[in-house]
């Protein structure tokens, strides 16, 4: 049994009639193979979706920070400084990751 379908047709003149309602020659075996494969190919979606799902669900690490360098003498005797030798210094790391 044909089911109907809004298609576009070809004539036998090669005209086209768009939007007009043509009954596939489908057979009931042909629909359920045609199922069938829907339901595979769904069933593909949702297996990638939840290994996709999967890290999100995990929680996550945090990221390993810097070596602790609170209250760390850091020897600058080499290099030319201005100030007193034994001034606080604050080291500040700014990242932008965009």
């Amino acid at each position: 049994m044909g089911r109907l379908r809004k298609t576009a047709s070809v004539t036998a003149l090669g005209l086209v009639a768009i939007g007009l309602p043509v009954v596939a020659q489908e057979t009931d075996q042909e629909l359920r193979e045609e199922i069938e494969a829907l339901k595979k190919g769904q069933q593909e979606i949702e297996k990638e979706l939840a290994e996709i799902k999967q890290p999100l669900r995990t929680p996550q690490k945090a990221a390993p920070s810097g070596p602790n360098v609170k209250d760390k003498i850091f020897d600058v005797s080499d290099n030319p400084v201005k100030g007193e030798q034994t001034a606080r210094l604050t080291l500040v790391e700014f990242t932008d990751y965009q």
